[in-house]
């Protein structure tokens, strides 16, 4: 009688076991997809876990948005956002926006992930990402440009940022003071303000722009390369950053930041610790255009360095409106 039960059991698991294998063997992982089909039912399961289709299922997202990437090297169904994005920002190779998003998404967020795209080319990413460069060893790149106000911290960098929007000054007094460069640029709202700042200068004095001149607008990244070779050159390591920022970590390659001298006329007959005239103009009237000193306006100044901020421009006009 046992014998007979054992059997039976034995039986009836064999029985379980060949129905489990028959079903397996047409059992369809794709099944939930609603995109699965033909043509990429097979590629699919031919480069994807059962834990990757599983996410696929639960995203659904559509052949057209992952199947470029299939079977490429560090291609991953989880950061298929990421890839389409960056594919949408810019021209680049699918194996390379892989690449990037591969170093990327374990340092940052999918937003601030987009914030970067957004202030960098994708060339710009992946060379400070993917490849060497002395200058910006170890540092942390700088999501938002627009965010930086008066200085740029030591153990972070801007690398080669270009804000969108340069243009070139014109229509006032220019003397650009790195050897060689004749013009200035400057980003299109920071140009277009400090020329109707120049022009209201003329009440202190009734000269050009109060009898100041331009010396410094933005300044690229390779132009700091060449600027901190030539500073180590002349003045050695130690005194280096007594004349020049290192390299990425100017605020002139923000595109808002002007530097403007007295002409030495105007500043001759001033008593010590006694500020100019154009000191005190631009204390009360500089940010009526949008601009707020960088160096201390309290004390008197030989230059001026000025930051242009957008929204100090706007706040200053919805202040006026309110009057």
């Amino acid at each position: 009688m046992k014998m007979k039960r054992g059997l039976f059991i034995g039986a009836l698991l064999a029985l379980f076991l060949c129905c489990f294998h028959i079903m397996n063997q047409h059992y369809d992982e794709l099944s939930r997809y609603q995109y699965a089909n033909d043509e990429n039912r097979k590629i699919i399961l031919e480069y994807m876990t059962t834990e990757d289709i599983n996410y696929l299922i639960d995203r659904q997202y559509k052949p057209k948005e992952f199947m470029e990437y299939l079977g490429m090297s560090n291609f991953n169904i989880r950061y298929v956002d990421w890839y389409n994005y960056a594919k949408n920002v810019g021209e680049m190779d699918a194996a390379s926006i892989l690449e990037l998003v591969d170093v990327m998404k374990d340092q940052m967020s999918f937003s601030t992930f987009k914030v970067y795209c957004s202030n960098y080319s994708l060339a710009q990413l992946k060379s400070f990402y993917t490849e060497e460069n002395a200058f910006v060893h170890e540092q942390t790149l700088i999501s938002d440009p627009s965010s930086v106000t008066g200085k740029i911290e030591e153990n972070t960098t801007l690398f080669t940022y270009t804000p969108k929007d340069l243009v070139e000054v014109s229509g006032i007094p220019i003397v650009n003071q790195i050897q060689g460069e004749e013009t200035i640029q400057l980003s299109q709202g920071a140009a277009e303000e400090l020329v109707n700042m120049c022009n209201a200068a003329f009440e202190i004095n009734e000269k050009t722009c109060g009898n100041m001149v331009v010396t410094t607008g933005y300044i690229s990244f390779d132009t700091q390369e060449q600027l901190y070779e030539e500073a180590v050159l002349t003045y050695g390591i130690d005194d280096v950053f007594n004349h020049v920022a290192y390299p990425g970590q100017s605020i002139y390659q923000l595109g808002n930041v002007v530097r403007l001298v007295v002409a030495s006329v105007e500043t001759t007959n001033l008593k010590e610790m006694e500020l100019s005239p154009q000191q005190l103009w631009l204390i009360e009237h500089a940010h009526e255009y949008g601009f707020e000193f960088v160096n201390d306006p309290a004390q008197p100044l030989e230059e001026f360095i000025l930051q242009y901020h957008e929204d100090l421009k706007q706040n200053n006009e919805e202040g006026d409106e309110t009057q």
